[in-house]
């Protein structure tokens, strides 16, 4: 078993030593637990809440099996779709009175399950090196705590802070040079996690949803365009590779604790872009343009010295 959770490097790895992967499990159990007790809080939203845990538990338990067995891209896909559209029903018929299968909320169903499943699998992509998930649960997790906390939502308010707080431990560990890994275990049910909170967030809260697209815009933007990328260069786009912007700025130089710590920086700038959008004191085009304007800068330089680097 223990052999079964070794990552071995490889050529499209961003490390050299075989480490154990998995150390996502204990966040996860953190987040779970937190979970359970937040269902006794006063105003509890219970069935919102049992929502969240299962779905987050079942995308861990697909995230186990894969780290020991390395499933097919194709299964995993599958069992993805499947916890995303049950979690996807279950939230609609729970937020929206009268639920009914008209053709808008078939939509809406559709885009949600493709939005946790993206979510879930970009969480994943993007666990490369060392201490970037770590430090990425870290600010969302208090971010959205945050938020949940100004709008009385304080069970997922706990939640969110219990996930941060276990990302702080977890960073322990993760630090460069790594000791474990996070594994598929926590980067597919932490993705799961974070897209569930925005739609619970935007359609129980009216928490505005783009405040939840910027404050995830580091991971959305990098995997988003990288992948848009292959596959317009009709590369095997699912499968694992070594050209993400992060990636790009670990070959051209710069250590995992700087890439990781430039990543904690730009999410702390977004979570503040994001936060004066939900108080209102800049408007969506305002918050939109700066969070681009950031993400279009960066992506140009690191493109910039990876190339004057490879060449």
């Amino acid at each position: 078993m223990a052999q079964d959770l070794l990552d071995i490097p490889n050529d499209r790895s961003s490390h050299t030593v075989p480490t154990p992967r998995g150390g996502g499990l204990a966040i996860v159990i953190v987040l779970l637990l937190s979970g359970v007790v937040s269902l006794f809080l006063p105003l509890a939203p219970i069935d919102i809440l049992v929502c969240l845990l299962l779905a987050t538990l079942a995308f861990s338990l697909l995230g186990w099996q894969d780290d020991k067995h390395d499933l097919p891209a194709s299964v995993r896909f599958l069992i993805q779709l499947l916890i995303a559209v049950f979690a996807s029903g279950w939230l609609l018929w729970a937020t929206i009175p009268g639920y009914s299968t008209s053709f808008a909320l078939v939509v809406l169903l559709l885009l949600s399950t493709l939005w946790i499943v993206w979510m879930a699998n970009l969480y994943n992509f993007m666990d490369g090196i060392d201490g970037i998930s770590a430090v990425e649960s870290l600010i969302l997790g208090a971010t959205t705590s945050y938020w949940f906390a100004i709008s009385g939502a304080v069970s997922m308010a706990v939640i969110c802070i219990a996930v941060a707080g276990a990302s702080v431990g977890f960073m322990r560990w993760n630090w460069s040079p790594a000791k474990i890994f996070m594994g598929d275990v926590g980067s597919l049910a932490l993705g799961a996690f974070f897209a569930i909170i925005a739609i619970i967030g935007t359609t129980r809260l009216d928490i505005p949803f783009l405040a939840f697209l910027i404050l995830y815009a580091v991971y959305l933007t990098d995997s988003g365009v990288t992948l848009l990328h292959r596959i317009i260069k009709r590369e095997k786009w699912w499968q694992a590779h070594r050209s993400h912007f992060y990636q790009r700025a670990v070959q051209s130089g710069f250590s995992h604790a700087q890439v990781s710590l430039s990543v904690m920086a730009l999410n702390i700038i977004f979570a503040l872009l994001a936060s004066l959008l939900i108080m209102g004191i800049i408007n969506a085009t305002t918050a939109t343009i700066a969070t681009m304007a950031i993400l279009i800068s960066l992506m140009f330089l690191i493109n910039s010295r990876f190339n004057r680097i490879k060449s």
